[in-house]
């Protein structure tokens, strides 16, 4: 349990070296009292999935756990995050759906299944395992707001998104500058298209910037920048992207293996008209976390590339990129290719239009 906590702790801010040591410690001290145990085997799979992203390796411990502990709620949770990452997507059901009947409530196993119905584009089920969850937190402030965001991305409709996120500032004014919340008050106001939204959620936002894949910040300024060239301003837009550019360039010096930070560094780039860089920057990033290697930071990954080369003028490459995210699990969803600003550019071809079709609920 200790090496638990000190990787929850790594993987969620405390990113460092000393960190991951302590978790370390931790389970070389259960291995040596008790190195058949089954919580020792959970404690190492989650060591490899938190640490290293070593999904073989996690599995090869869990496969271990499991004969020790064959109905724990806990070894299927864990299972299913490392099917997930593989891509094996029915074993992610499979296994979420087992954590949740062996533990039925327990937030986060309802969260996580709730979650990958969602990446499936199986909303329905989806909405169900979130009003469970709702039923068994009611205090908890993310289910009525991921609930409410489904209708989005199924349907291209905010307003119940919009309605909970009210509701949540009405309740918890604080809500809106927390790191947590202030990502989705700025996306709702993006694809409202309100200025004056957009501009509130950006100064609310932390200085240091957001975390947004639990290894590196994306820094404000590059929301700022978004948001300026989705409003046609263009000074204000590389004004912001250039001074996001200085913040991305010393994330990868510190971090040159990092997918994210070279698809970060990407998109700026296009954004400052940089086209070359930023083409070789988001191609650089897809080899450094092929989706063979990770099916959930890879997908990602391709759908920011379809971005980079949409705002540098390259339609044709972008729609092959964006076929691909519309086609597999954590890719774009409808309410994504609707409204989101990012894609105006290619709004009127017809081949953007048949991929969005692809999607519009049925």
């Amino acid at each position: 349990m200790l090496a638990w906590m000190h990787l929850q702790i790594y993987f969620w801010g405390d990113h460092t070296p000393a960190r991951l040591e302590l978790a370390n410690a931790a389970v070389e001290n259960a291995v040596r009292l008790q190195p058949d145990a089954g919580e020792v085997h959970r404690a190492l799979a989650m060591y490899a999935y938190w640490g290293f992203f070593d999904y073989d390796r996690a599995r090869a411990e869990l496969e271990l756990a499991r004969r020790k502990l064959p109905n724990d709620a806990n070894v299927y949770w864990i299972t299913g995050l490392v099917d997930r990452r593989q891509g094996r997507w029915t074993e992610a059901v499979r296994n979420f759906d087992r954590a949740v009947e062996l533990d039925p409530r327990n937030p986060e196993f309802l969260l996580e299944a709730a979650r990958n119905y969602s990446i499936l584009r199986r909303y329905s089920e989806s909405s169900e395992l979130w009003a469970r969850m709702i039923a068994v937190a009611p205090h908890t402030w993310d289910p009525p707001v991921a609930r409410a965001g489904l209708a989005f991305l199924e349907r291209a409709d905010v307003r119940p998104l919009r309605k909970e996120l009210s509701a949540l500032l009405a309740k918890h004014p604080e809500a809106e500058k927390d790191a947590l919340w202030v990502e989705d008050f700025f996306h709702c106001a993006m694809v409202e298209r309100d200025s004056v939204a957009v501009t509130r959620a950006i100064d609310c936002m932390p200085v240091e910037g957001l975390l947004a894949d639990n290894i590196i910040k994306w820094p404000r300024e590059f929301f700022a920048g978004v948001a300026a060239r989705a409003f046609n301003d263009t000074a204000a837009a590389h004004h912001s992207f250039t001074a996001a550019r200085a913040i991305a360039q010393k994330i990868i010096y510190d971090k040159p293996e990092n997918g994210h930070a070279w698809s970060l560094l990407g998109l700026i780039d296009a954004g400052l008209d940089r086209k070359e860089e930023a083409v070789r920057e988001g191609l650089h990033a897809c080899e450094l976390v092929p989706m063979s290697k990770d099916a959930v930071n890879g997908l990602d990954l391709i759908t920011k590339l379809a971005t980079i080369y949409a705002w540098t003028g390259e339609n044709n490459l972008a729609l092959e990129q964006l076929a691909i995210s519309a086609q597999a699990p954590f890719g774009v969803h409808y309410g994504d290719l609707k409204l989101d600003p990012a894609w105006d550019s290619l709004r009127g071809d017809p081949r953007f239009e048949k991929i969005v079709a692809s999607l519009a609920p049925k």
